[in-house]
């Protein structure tokens, strides 16, 4: 394997330990095998501390790693260099609960905006996910590598994240979202509308970045064979980067009416909907299976971008 890919597991963490670390790096040492690259365990963050050394790495996973203060200035200073040159970074579950954005509510936010603003998100805070695991629905968004071998729907026990509050970037190339889910109240809020679950994204400098919010529990990485699969074919993707994503075909553009109260969004095709609010935080994010109706009666007054799927729809004055 003298000329094998040569990728970090890192599972550092300095707030909420999930507990993954070994059954992770078992996960990911037996796909190595399969996709027949080398996978390096750094538990505490030896790696990061030496320039060169990371240097000889081709990917980081970020795996189920939290917090704020577990690399010092020279290891962020390091990682930066790395990335800038290159390197590839592949995040799981709590990677977006490290080093939060400094607009994301909650605290301990502000240490690393370059980080979240890599990985694409920051969790809410408060609520963070949906109480325990429950089982809901998943749907592949697009065709995506990722989602390849995956089942649509793909019903999963999750504790499935929350973006409104936290930090979400729209520039996300979203892969994977879920059905609409029930808050900790036993409600459904806004947060919990359908939202993204992974996603990629491709930077200028060759670099690339996929995240999934899966991955909770320890038998996600010991017993879930869709979840392996999909993991598996994200890395594949990301190591190799041959392989384009295809989003839904475009038709007929989708209308939107402004009722006052509501906007209404119309669509010959099913899609993903999302509306970014004036200062360009995600507001909405939902699926559509051909028409869909938004209550704005509480939104501010100014200008809110649409997007459906990829396509950057238009921009409308509420109230």
């Amino acid at each position: 394997m003298a000329n094998a890919q040569r990728v970090l597991h890192f599972t550092a963490t300095s707030g909420y330990d999930h507990g993954t670390r070994d059954a992770s790096f078992a996960l990911f040492t037996s796909i190595a095998t399969e996709l027949g690259i080398e996978v390096v365990n750094d538990p505490i963050g030896t790696v990061p501390s030496d320039a060169s050394v990371l240097g000889e790495f081709d990917a980081i996973i970020f795996s189920n790693t939290s917090g704020n203060n577990f690399l010092n200035v020279t290891q962020r200073a390091n990682f930066e260099q790395w990335m800038n040159a290159g390197g590839h970074v592949f995040g799981i579950h709590a990677t977006s609960d490290t080093y939060r954005h400094s607009t994301a509510n909650g605290n301990n936010t502000g240490a690393w905006d370059r980080y979240a603003e890599l990985i694409g998100a920051s969790v809410e805070e408060n609520p963070n996910h949906v109480v325990g695991t429950p089982p809901h629905a998943m749907t592949p968004i697009g065709q995506h590598p990722s989602t390849a071998n995956l089942p649509d729907p793909w019903l999963k026990n999750e504790a499935y994240y929350y973006w409104e509050g936290g930090y979400y970037d729209p520039a996300n190339m979203v892969v994977l979202e879920v059905e609409e889910t029930v808050g900790p109240n036993g409600q459904v809020n806004s947060y919990d509308v359908a939202r993204p679950m992974s996603w990629y994204r491709e930077l200028g400098n060759g670099s690339r970045v996929f995240y999934t919010a899966l991955g909770h529990a320890v038998s996600d990485y010991t017993d879930d064979a869709l979840f392996r699969q999909h993991v598996k074919d994200a890395l594949a993707w990301m190591l190799d980067g041959s392989t384009a994503f295809v989003p839904h075909k475009r038709t007929i553009r989708p209308t939107v009416v402004n009722e006052g109260n509501w906007l209404v969004i119309t669509s010959q095709r099913p899609g993903t909907i999302r509306i970014l609010a004036p200062m360009g935080r995600l507001l909405h994010h939902a699926h559509s299976n051909g028409s869909h109706r938004v209550d704005v009666h509480r939104w501010a007054h100014g200008l809110y971008h649409i997007y459906f799927g990829d396509q950057a729809m238009e921009l409308i004055t509420v109230h």
